[in-house]
């Protein structure tokens, strides 16, 4: 019985584990079961994404052939159309060479009529006026350009704004723009250097509105030389010409017109002593002379040089809203050329007159304050006093008012007078500016319409050394007169009655009177 009882026992235990075997192979069964039909769903998916990309790759395959057959047809018609393209082609050619002939053509008339221009002027004594517009700079980023080149001579001012307003034209001489280099603009002047040692007097004057670029064409900067290191070059290669033949002295000097005061950038100061008293005065031929200026000989292109640089640190600039290195003076650059040939002992002496005049300021747009507002006013008074004599001389007024100021007064040779006189208008090409500019472009237009009377300065030997003695001997005697206090005779009157001084009204009339 006990042994049934355990084989009872152990049958009931072996079958519990087959029981509990069977259910863990029923749930394996079931998770096998899902996991089959997960599987048989993604293949499913699957096989559905495969038959939808399978007939997109054979539309696409389709749309291929399409377009391979409308490509091959559009080729054809190209290789059609090239081939037309080289016989057309081939028929110009002969038609690209005549306008390549004519535009070369071209470029040289031009060349030779601004030359034959220049020298026809020149035999008038006609002041030549060159306009120069300058790139747009950074803070006229998002401002329109409203001033543009035509051709070689004319140039258009357009404010697009003003709808009724109608463009402007002007006439000059020469126009340069935005891509004309400075060689390009020397190249045009170089002419009066050659003029200068040949004993004319000659004046080269840049006018305009501040920030327009004028102390760039006069001067430049160290890559990018201007006017007046490209003459210093030229003077003494031209002088190395006439070495042979002549003896040649060359003297510089430099001035700025500072808040109506002349000063002298080239004389040395001494502690204690004051700077030499400055007078504007005209010789027998109507040359401006400055009296009591520092003048130092060179004979080398790099001694001039050595004495603008000088001078142009010396000179007055400060930085404001509409230019950040303002010229705060007018700058006058004074070189004396004196020739004495050999042979003849004739000496002609010539004065180139290289002036970078201080820019007109609306002080509103400038800001400028205190000592800057001072030096801003006293530049707007001595540019509306030139303005004036412009306007008198294309008036062809009997008085005009040269001694109203101290520019007036050092380019009174160069505006009527003897000199050739060449202006050079500098322009912003921004609309911002187109309000100054105009009136600038104007003053030019007006400037081109006056008539100097050029003439060579030259003298028998004897002389030009008696007119230096005579030169010595009044200077001091007026600084003797200076320095006694008391009335001495002036040359020329051995009872010492004193000239009456020249009378205001039509002064330089009545000089001329006296000196013919």
């Amino acid at each position: 019985m006990q042994r049934q009882a355990r084989e009872r026992e152990e049958t009931w235990n072996s079958l519990t584990e087959l029981r509990a075997q069977h259910t863990k192979l029923r749930e394996e069964c079931n998770k096998l079961a899902q996991e089959r039909q997960r599987a048989e769903a993604a293949v499913r998916e699957r096989e559905v994404a495969w038959e939808g990309a399978t007939k997109e790759q054979e539309l696409t395959a389709e749309k291929l052939e399409l377009d391979i057959v409308d490509l091959t047809t559009k080729v054809s018609d190209l290789n059609g159309v090239k081939e037309r393209a080289e016989v057309a082609e081939r028929l110009l050619e002969p038609y690209k060479k005549k306008t390549d002939e004519f535009a070369e053509a071209f470029a040289k008339e031009q060349v030779l009529r601004k030359r034959y221009h220049n020298q026809m002027q020149d035999m008038k004594g006609a002041i030549r006026v060159f306009a120069r517009i300058r790139p747009q700079v950074a803070r006229e980023a998002g401002d329109k350009v409203g001033v543009r080149k035509l051709d070689a001579f004319s140039m258009e001012v357009d404010d697009k704004r003003d709808v009724k307003q109608p463009a402007k034209n002007f006439n000059f001489d020469a126009i340069f723009d935005e891509h004309s280099t400075q060689e390009d603009v020397f190249a045009d002047c170089r002419a009066l250097v050659g003029s200068c040692v040949d004993g004319f007097n000659v004046t080269v004057f840049a006018y305009g509105q501040t920030g327009a670029g004028k102390t760039h064409t006069m001067y430049g900067s160290k890559d990018s030389p201007g006017l007046v290191p490209r003459a210093a070059d030229e003077l003494f290669e031209v002088v190395g010409r006439y070495s042979i033949d002549c003896q040649c002295r060359v003297i510089c000097a430099m001035f700025e017109l500072y808040r109506d005061e002349l000063v002298d950038l080239l004389v040395t100061k001494t502690k204690g002593k004051p700077p030499p008293v400055l007078e504007v005065k005209k010789d027998s031929r109507g040359t401006v002379k400055v009296e009591g200026a520092c003048e130092i000989e060179v004979h080398s292109p790099e001694e001039l040089l050595k004495a603008i640089a000088v001078g142009q640190d010396r000179r007055h600039v400060a930085s404001t809203k509409m230019n950040a290195d303002s010229s705060r003076s007018h700058l006058i650059f004074i070189v004396t050329v004196e020739v004495t040939n050999n042979k003849t002992k004739q000496v002609s002496t010539g004065k180139l007159t290289l002036c970078d005049l201080a820019g007109s300021e609306r002080l509103k747009k400038s800001e400028v304050t205190g000592e800057q507002l001072k030096e801003a006013t006293s530049i707007n008074k001595s540019l509306t006093a030139l303005g004036d004599v412009i306007e008198a001389l294309t008036k062809q007024a009997k008085h005009i008012p040269y001694r109203n100021h101290r520019l007036t007064q050092l380019l009174s040779d160069s505006l009527g007078g003897n000199a050739k006189t060449l202006m050079f208008v500098n322009c912003s090409p921004a609309f911002g500016n187109l309000e100054e500019t105009g009136s600038a472009l104007s003053y030019a237009a007006r400037a081109k319409l006056i008539m100097n009377k050029v003439e060579k300065n030259s003298d028998s030997q004897e002389v030009a050394r008696l007119k230096k003695v005579i030169q010595v001997m009044s200077n001091e005697l007026e600084q003797a007169r200076a320095n006694s206090g008391s009335a001495l005779p002036q040359l020329g009157d051995p009872e010492g009655n004193e000239e009456p001084d020249e009378p205001e009204e039509g002064g330089d009339e009545e000089e001329e009177e006296e000196d013919s």
